[in-house]
């Protein structure tokens, strides 16, 4: 078991990781996946911010975000947008999280944002989160703007 940063030997299985996440958990705010979107996204975001857990040489979880710059201080900032580990692996998703972590820190992200969906176990989450030390920051509201007018 280990972490690595994307590569193109594990494009299947993370189609297969951001398909599953949808289905499971944002499907309900997005109904709406392109699997060549995925694929594209893929190809042209930052290697460095797609994090695999790697078991059996198979990618069965990821932690995927973004980098940004902090408009207060310049500082790096890493803003997660998918942590998803299939269901038989999920007690490794924690080890995920960890491994992470230290990645960001020794590449200098001095800070880090985990995302809590309203529509899964909120409150056992967020708990979860604060554990860890993580603080909450502000609450999001999502609208589709398919089909207005």
């Amino acid at each position: 078991m280990r972490v690595e940063t994307y590569s193109d030997k594990y494009l299947t299985d993370v189609i297969s990781l951001i398909e599953n996440f949808h289905a499971e958990a944002v499907s309900e705010y997005d109904g709406v996946i392109d699997k060549a979107a995925i694929i594209e996204t893929i190809k042209t975001a930052e290697h460095n911010t797609a994090f695999l857990l790697i078991i059996n040489d198979v990618a069965q979880g990821i932690l995927y975000g973004t980098m940004l710059r902090s408009p207060m201080n310049g500082g790096q900032i890493f803003q997660e947008f998918i942590w998803y580990v299939n269901k038989e692996f999920r007690g490794k998703g924690v080890w995920l999280l960890e491994e992470v972590q230290k990645y960001l820190k020794s590449s200098g992200v001095s800070i880090m944002i985990m995302a809590v969906l309203e529509n899964s176990k909120t409150d056992k989450i967020k708990k979860f989160y604060e554990r860890l030390g993580f603080k909450k920051m502000e609450t999001h509201y999502v609208r589709s703007l398919n089909g207005l007018g």
